[in-house]
């Protein structure tokens, strides 16, 4: 198999300090954040939901979910699909979508069943944390 069939294209985005990377072909779209609705009762890392063209769209904190504070505010919403539907997620930055070849991942102890984090990979001399919100969702759609 070739190095190029190998490749995937991610999207990359910015938490922090820290470069993340999310399966592109999950991405649906991405918005400017816009504040969403409180849901009261809801969890920690929901923010609250938006409608997005006729969808009600449960928005999460990416911070929250990595174990971060939340007092800085996000820029943008990545929404996702996933298993069980869209869900927006929260960040700082998005930067520009990039190339990795999957046999370059180092995949990562989570530090719990829901952790986002699924591997590492060294790209350019630079380090990007993989996500993979599809291990969120199945707290969250506990709680819905």
């Amino acid at each position: 198999m070739s190095e190029q069939l190998q490749r995937e294209q991610w999207l990359c985005f910015q938490v922090e300090n820290e470069m993340y990377a999310h399966p592109a072909h999950q991405i649906r779209e991405i918005l400017s954040y816009i504040k969403p609705v409180p849901v009261p009762g809801s969890l920690a890392c929901i923010e609250g939901v938006l409608n997005i063209r006729g969808e009600i769209v449960t928005i999460a904190s990416c911070r929250h979910l990595l174990g971060m504070t939340r007092d800085v505010a996000s820029e943008h919403i990545i929404i996702v699909e996933t298993v069980v539907g869209l869900l927006g997620i929260s960040v700082d930055e998005v930067d520009k979508i990039k190339l990795l070849n999957k046999e370059e991942m180092e995949p990562t102890q989570a530090s719990s069943d829901y952790s986002p984090v699924k591997a590492t990979i060294n790209d350019q001399q630079q380090l990007l944390i993989l996500t993979d919100f599809d291990r969120c969702v199945k707290e969250l759609e506990n709680y819905e």
